[in-house]
């Protein structure tokens, strides 16, 4: 029969050299549990380094993560992150599995946290759902809209749609360019003037749009345009 830790390794994907160390349910109120989880790595484990050289652990750093909750609990996770001497004679972190680099939570909160935006639930509501901050919940939807928005390939677009809307109460305008054929935004720019013309042009040749492929281009008969 496997015990605790071997059900939360599980649940959280852990692999060799990673490890539970420790479970630990604490009290912060009444009514107010938290899960408290610690992963650890086996003695005399090694890394990699990113050309693939096996290092020995130099130190280690505490961090912290905020997990999807266990059972109706928030969830935490804390590790000290081991660091190796590259190559080069620099100490750096090791990238661990279960969170991107920078981030205070792990992966699969992240990815619950843009399902939640992307099924259209407003940010603070998600926020209040998540027991974080909209502000936190705000940054997560950028890191990974980023991450998209660079990897996007508009490059096939034949048909161009130009316009532009007001982002809030006065006259704050953004431009928006959309492929009309996929029905979808490929880029948007602040301001509704020839500057904002620039930059789409800028943008799309970035990606490797050529100014013959667009057959057709819809937009208003603004001068700036």
């Amino acid at each position: 029969m496997m015990n605790s830790k071997e059900i939360f390794g599980i649940a959280l994907g852990l692999e060799p050299p990673w490890e539970i160390q420790e479970v630990e349910f604490k009290e912060q109120g009444e009514n107010n549990i938290e899960l408290h989880i610690r992963i650890g790595f086996e003695q005399g484990s090694k890394f990699r380094d990113p050309q693939g050289n096996l290092c020995k652990v130099h130190d280690t750093i505490e961090r912290s993560w905020q997990h999807l909750h266990f059972f109706q609990h928030r969830c935490f996770i804390h590790c000290k992150v081991p660091r190796i001497i590259h190559r080069d004679g620099k100490v750096r972190q090791v990238a661990v599995p279960w969170s991107r680099s920078g981030s205070g939570f792990t992966l699969l909160f992240e990815a619950f946290a843009m399902a939640l935006i992307e099924g259209e639930m407003p940010v603070n509501k998600a926020a209040r759902l998540l027991g974080i901050y909209p502000q936190r919940l705000w940054n997560i939807f950028g890191y990974w809209i980023s991450i998209a928005y660079s990897n996007d390939d508009p490059s096939g677009i034949r048909y161009l749609g130009i316009d532009e809307t007001s982002a809030k109460k006065g006259h704050d305008y953004v431009s928006i360019a959309a492929d009309l054929e996929a029905g979808r935004v490929i880029h948007v720019v602040g301001g509704k003037d020839k500057t904002t013309i620039h930059s789409i042009k800028t943008y799309l040749r970035s990606k490797h749009v050529k100014p013959e492929q667009i057959e057709q281009a819809c937009m208003d008969m603004s001068p700036a345009y």
